[in-house]
């Protein structure tokens, strides 16, 4: 009987030791595998097989089905050029050139909102992503979008942010080539600006 007392101990200590690891090394190692690009991150391995467990583990709880190292790569943001988070109750402009790395032009990119939950926002206008193909540009190859709870007369690309929720911006690049993810932290990606409703 007292060794199975020690055991369940022992078992108890170590599940108790394993939770505090894992609380603790989540945010620890976010900083470890991502790369940053300005006010962008992204896991270069998001979508990767052989993919580290913890790797794993960060995907699955931000995001599924994420595509291998030379088919996409995947940049999220939370927060505006100032670093603050992006929040509902205030208004953004996403603004940027055809995304690039030096001479390399991806095949395809969309960019979306996505609510503090993770999920889609709701959209009555069921406008929920831009890509390099629907987006409009103007004269000088270069485009906005308005972020934003309601839509703006000026602007003519706009979406929906979530009301008096934090919410993040999700770029997705899709066949980007060997270049292009070699100079993640240096490639050219859109900034989001804070601007008056």
């Amino acid at each position: 009987m007292l060794i199975i007392r020690k055991y369940i101990i022992y078992t108890l200590i170590i599940i108790v030791i394993a939770a505090i690891f894992t609380y603790v090394s989540i945010p620890i190692y976010k900083n470890i595998v991502t790369v940053r690009n300005d006010i962008w991150t992204s896991i270069p391995s998001a979508g990767d097989p052989k993919r580290s467990i913890y790797t794993r583990a960060y995907v699955s709880t931000h995001g599924l089905f994420a595509l291998s190292k030379p088919e996409s790569v995947y940049f999220s943001s939370e927060i505006d050029i100032e670093e603050a988070a992006l929040d509902g109750s205030s208004c953004y402009v996403l603004s940027g050139t055809e995304i690039q790395s030096a001479s390399i032009i991806p095949r395809w990119w969309s960019l979306t909102v996505y609510n503090n939950d993770g999920y889609l926002v709701e959209s009555t206008e069921k406008q929920y992503s831009y890509n390099s193909e629907n987006v409009i540009y103007n004269s000088n190859g270069e485009f906005e979008i308005y972020l934003a709870g309601k839509p703006s007369n000026n602007i003519s690309n706009w979406l929906k942010t979530p009301s008096e929720e934090l919410f993040s911006v999700i770029l997705r690049v899709y066949q980007p080539g060997e270049e292009f993810f070699s100079n993640l932290s240096r490639v050219d990606l859109p900034i989001i600006k804070k601007v008056s409703c």
